[in-house]
């Protein structure tokens, strides 16, 4: 009986100190301008450490450069703007909270919509896909 009790407590202690990544460590630093709301093709970030493949929800920094190849997209949210805003390849773009800039100059398409700064959310658990559910 008290080896049970001692289960559940132990059990109840670690449900109230709850799981996954603690609130202060997600929410969204000061340097962090955008997010990556959808990439096709292949882009590639230069940021504060090496060069890594951009991929959706991915953190846009300030003074982030992007290397679009050829037939890529990128399209992010930009919190200065609050808008989403599309570059298509070959481009090399820099983005920082007052700008972006995109060379050779090339337009960027702005959405009508606007998007904001991602909030965190009060609620654990739930599963998250990065590709589609396949329905069998």
């Amino acid at each position: 009986m008290l080896r049970t009790n001692m289960i559940a407590v132990v059990f109840a202690m670690v449900l109230s100190a709850g799981f996954g990544v603690s609130p202060a460590a997600a929410q969204v630093s000061a340097t962090d301008v955008g997010y990556v709301e959808a990439v096709s093709g292949r882009v590639v970030a230069f940021a504060r450490e090496a060069p890594a493949l951009v991929d959706v929800l991915d953190v846009v920094g300030d003074r982030t450069r992007f290397d679009l190849l050829p037939n890529s997209e990128l399209r992010l949210c930009h919190y200065g703007t609050r808008r989403f805003l599309t570059m298509r390849g070959p481009a090399r773009v820099t983005v920082s909270a007052d700008e972006i800039t995109v060379e050779p100059a090339k337009a960027v398409v702005a959405s009508e919509g606007a998007c904001g700064v991602v909030q965190v959310s009060k609620f654990q658990g739930g599963l998250l896909s990065r590709g589609p559910i396949s329905k069998r």
